[in-house]
C-alpha cells in the first residue's frame, strides 16, 4: 500500500501484538509502517507493514540508538513518526529525544516525565505525595535490612524496572511467603538486579477480575479522552505477564486518581494507568503506569477509541476530537488465556462452564483478524520459539 501524499509513516520499533494493535489501526488508513525488532513476532507479518529491519543485540543500548539514526537517513524516513512499544525502548528514546528529534517526529516525551512510570520508585514516590493508595513497599539497601523491616507475608519481590527481571526469568515477580523464603529469593535477585532496585512488597490478594485500568489520551497532563476496564484474566494467573482477558467495563471511581497522577507527571499521548481493589481495606491501589500502548489497546479501538489513530493525527498537528468509548466489548489473547483459563480452574477460581461463559459476547483479538490472518502464524511461531529458547536455558 503507498503511503497518501504528504502524510507520514510511522516506524514501529517492536513487533508484538501491542504493536500489531497500532499497525493495523494505521494502515486500515492507508498509513504506512515499518516495523524494527531483533525477534520477528507477529505485527513483522502484518499485511500493512512495507518493511522490515531486523536487529542482532538489545534494543536499549547506544548501538541501536545509532542505528535508528542512521536507517531514518538512508531509508528517508525523516519526519516519519517513531513509536516504541517496550518500556526499554521507551526509554532509550526518551533519554535521547534530542537526537532522534533530529530525524524523526516522537510520541515519547523526555526522560524526565517518562521516568515517573518506568521506575516504580518514583511511581509510589508520587502516589504518597498524592494520597493515592497503592500497595505497601519495602526498600532494602542490603541483607542486613530485611532481619529489621517488618515485612508482612506473603509479599513479593519485584525490580523498580520491570524488565530487569522479566527478561531473564520471564517472571514479573519472586513471590515470598516466609523469612526465610526471602533471605534464599532476595540473594537470587541480587545476582541479576542491583540492590538498590529490589524492592519487596505486600500482596493484594484476589485474581484479576480485582484488576482494573483507566485508559486515556493526555496532553500536558489533561485526560483529553479515557475508558476503563477490568484486566480479567492473566497468565501466569498468580503475577502475570500481561493481561489474556479484558473486559471493557465503567469505573468511574479510578477517573480522579489517574486524573492526579498523570497531571502530577505532565505527561502527553497514550497512557495506561492499572489499580487493584484491596477487598481487606476497600481501596483501589495503584499498580502501574505505562506511557506506550499497553497489552489490550486494541479493545479500546473496539469501543470507539482508537488511540493510535488519535496520537498520531495528534503529532501531525489535529487535534483530539470529543469522543465517548461504548462498553460492550472484551479483548482476548488466545494464546494464553486457553492456559490461563486452566490454570483458574485448576487452581478452583473457576469451572468450565463459567470459563466458556465468559467467552460469549463481542469480542476482539489480540492477533487474531481474518483480514490480516499472517500474524497468527507468526505469533505461533514466534511463542515457540521463546519456548525452545527457556526449554534450552533450564537445560531440559
Amino acid at each position: 500500500m503507498l503511503p497518501r501524499r504528504n502524510v507520514p509513516g510511522v516506524v514501529v520499533l517492536g513487533s508484538d501484538f501491542k504493536a500489531l494493535g497500532v499497525i493495523r489501526s494505521l494502515g486500515r488508513r492507508g498509513i504506512p509502517s515499518v516495523v524494527i525488532d531483533n525477534l520477528p513476532r507477529s505485527a513483522w507479518f502484518s499485511r500493512y507493514v512495507t518493511k522490515r529491519f531486523k536487529w542482532q543485540g538489545p534494543m536499549e543500548d547506544d548501538a541501536f540508538l545509532n542505528f535508528l539514526l542512521c536507517i531514518g537517513k538512508e531509508h528517508h524516513l525523516e519526519q516519519w513518526i517513531l513509536f516504541p512499544q517496550q518500556d526499554e525502548v521507551v526509554e532509550l528514546v526518551a533519554r535521547n529525544t534530542r537526537q532522534l528529534a533530529q530525524v524523526y517526529q516522537l510520541v515519547t516525551q523526555d526522560w524526565d516525565i517518562v521516568k515517573w512510570a518506568n521506575d516504580k520508585r518514583l511511581t509510589y514516590s508520587m502516589a504518597q505525595e498524592l494520597g493515592i493508595p497503592y500497595p505497601r513497599t519495602w526498600y532494602p539497601a542490603g541483607e542486613d535490612d530485611l532481619n529489621t523491616m517488618k515485612i508482612t507475608f506473603p509479599a513479593i519481590i519485584k525490580p523498580a524496572i520491570s524488565i530487569r527481571l522479566q527478561y531473564p526469568t520471564r517472571l514479573k515477580a519472586l513471590p515470598v511467603n516466609t523469612h526465610e523464603d526471602l533471605l534464599l529469593r532476595y540473594r537470587f535477585a541480587t545476582t541479576i538486579l542491583n540492590p538498590d532496585e529490589i524492592m519487596i512488597q505486600e500482596i493484594i490478594p484476589g485474581n484479576g477480575s480485582a484488576q482494573y485500568s483507566v485508559a486515556t489520551y493526555c496532553k500536558d497532563g489533561n485526560v483529553i479522552l479515557s475508558m476503563t476496564a477490568r484486566r480479567t484474566r492473566q497468565y501466569p494467573i498468580d503475577y502475570g505477564l500481561s493481561s489474556s482477558f479484558v473486559e471493557a467495563k465503567e469505573m468511574p471511581v479510578l477517573l480522579e486518581p489517574a486524573q492526579k497522577l498523570l497531571h502530577y507527571m505532565r505527561v502527553s499521548g497514550m497512557v495506561e494507568v492499572e489499580f487493584k481493589y484491596d477487598q481487606c481495606d476497600g481501596q483501589y491501589k495503584l499498580l502501574d503506569i505505562n506511557v506506550r500502548p499497553w497489552g489490550w489497546h486494541s479493545l479500546c479501538i473496539a469501543c470507539g477509541l482508537d488511540f493510535p489513530y488519535i496520537q498520531y493525527c495528534d503529532v501531525i498537528g489535529q487535534e483530539p476530537k470529543s469522543l465517548f468509548p461504548h462498553y460492550d466489548y472484551r479483548w482476548m489473547r488466545l494464546i494464553t488465556d486457553i492456559p490461563a483459563g486452566l490454570q483458574e480452574i485448576r487452581a478452583g477460581i473457576t469451572t468450565p462452564v463459567a470459563y466458556l461463559r465468559s467467552l460469549v459476547g463481542k469480542t476482539t483479538y489480540s492477533v487474531f483478524d481474518w483480514r490480516d490472518p499472517l500474524p497468527t502464524l507468526g505469533d505461533f511461531g514466534s511463542a515457540l520459539v521463546r519456548s525452545v529458547k527457556g526449554l534450552h536455558r533450564k537445560g531440559l
